[in-house]
C-alpha cells in the first residue's frame, strides 16, 4: 500500500497498479472525532473516470458506483482510487466482468468488509438521486450568523408531538483535511422523534461546518452523531451527496441500529 497522495506532486500512472491504493483506519478517525455511537449505513462512491482497452484496443468507458459497509475497518482514499483506476486506461480486458473482480479483490481485501458491491454504468442517465422537495428544503430560512466553525452547541431542540422530519439543505460545505481544497454537498436528515431540531439553529449547525477539514465519511457521521444524541430518535438517516471532485463524488449514509434498512429506499 502506498503513502497518501493527497497534497503531493503525483506522477499519473496508466498501467494497472494496486499498490497505489491508500487506506485510512475508520476506529482511528473515530476516536479523533469522539463518535461513541455503534454506527451502520454505506460509503457510496460513483466514479466518473473509469476507462480500459477491449481485446481488441478499443476503448470502453463507464461510470463505477463502489458501495461498501460503514462497518469496515478501512476507508479508501480518494486520490488513490483516482490513481489506481486511472492504471486501467491503457490496459487491455476481456470484457467488464473482468474489471469488477479485479476491483472486488483488491478493494475487499484491504478495507476488511463484510459487504462490497460494484456495478459499471454506461451513462449517468441510469443513476436515481434524490430529489428534493421544498417544503423540506432550509435554504430560504432567514437566519443571521457568523458561525463557521464547528459547533454542536448551536442545536436546539424543542419538545413536541412525536413525528417524522425531513429536512434537506444545499449548504453544506467542508474541506479536505490535507489540501484544504473545498467539498459542496447536498445534505439530507430524516428522522422520527419528540425532541424536534428547531430549523433555525439546524441550518445555522450546518453552516457551522464551513471551514471545518476533515474527510466525507467523518463529517457524516459527526452530523449523524450529534442530531442522534440531542433528538433520541426512534430512528434517524442522515445522507450526504457531495459533489465530484477529481472525478468521483462520495455519498455517505447513515443510519441508526433500530432502523430497518430492509424498507428504506435509500435515495442515490
Amino acid at each position: 500500500m502506498s503513502e497518501n497522495p493527497l497534497g503531493k506532486k503525483t506522477k499519473y500512472i496508466n498501467k494497472y497498479d494496486p499498490s497505489v491504493l491508500y487506506f485510512i483506519s475508520r476506529k482511528e478517525q473515530r476516536e479523533k472525532n469522539n463518535i461513541k455511537l455503534k454506527i451502520k449505513g454505506y460509503d457510496i462512491w460513483n466514479a466518473y473516470e473509469l476507462s480500459w482497452l477491449d481485446e481488441n484496443g478499443k476503448p470502453e468507458v463507464r461510470i463505477a458506483r463502489i458501495t461498501y459497509s460503514a462497518d469496515s475497518e478501512y476507508i479508501v482514499e480518494s486520490k488513490s482510487l483516482k490513481l489506481y483506476l486511472n492504471g486501467f486506461s491503457m490496459m487491455r480486458f476481456k470484457d467488464e466482468l473482468e474489471i469488477i473482480n479485479i476491483i472486488k479483490k483488491d478493494m475487499i481485501g484491504n478495507i476488511k468488509t463484510d459487504y462490497f458491491d460494484i456495478k459499471l454504468f454506461k451513462h449517468a442517465q441510469f443513476f436515481k438521486y434524490y430529489k428534493i422537495k421544498n417544503k423540506y428544503c432550509m435554504d430560504k430560512l432567514k437566519i443571521n450568523t457568523d458561525l463557521y466553525n464547528y459547533d454542536r452547541l448551536l442545536l436546539k431542540v424543542k419538545k413536541s408531538k412525536k413525528r417524522e422530519i425531513i429536512r434537506v439543505t444545499n449548504l453544506l460545505k467542508t474541506n479536505c483535511p490535507i489540501t484544504g481544497q473545498p467539498d459542496w454537498g447536498t445534505l439530507c436528515i430524516n428522522y422520527k422523534s419528540e425532541n424536534i431540531i428547531e430549523d433555525e439553529s439546524l441550518l445555522k449547525y450546518i453552516i457551522s461546518y464551513r471551514n471545518e477539514n476533515d474527510y466525507h465519511e467523518n463529517c457524516c457521521e459527526r452530523i449523524y452523531s450529534d442530531i442522534f444524541n440531542i433528538t433520541n430518535p426512534d430512528f434517524l438517516i442522515v445522507e450526504c451527496f457531495y459533489t465530484r471532485r477529481g472525478g468521483i463524488e462520495i455519498n455517505p449514509v447513515r443510519f441508526s441500529n433500530n432502523f430497518s434498512n430492509k424498507n428504506f429506499n435509500f435515495h442515490f
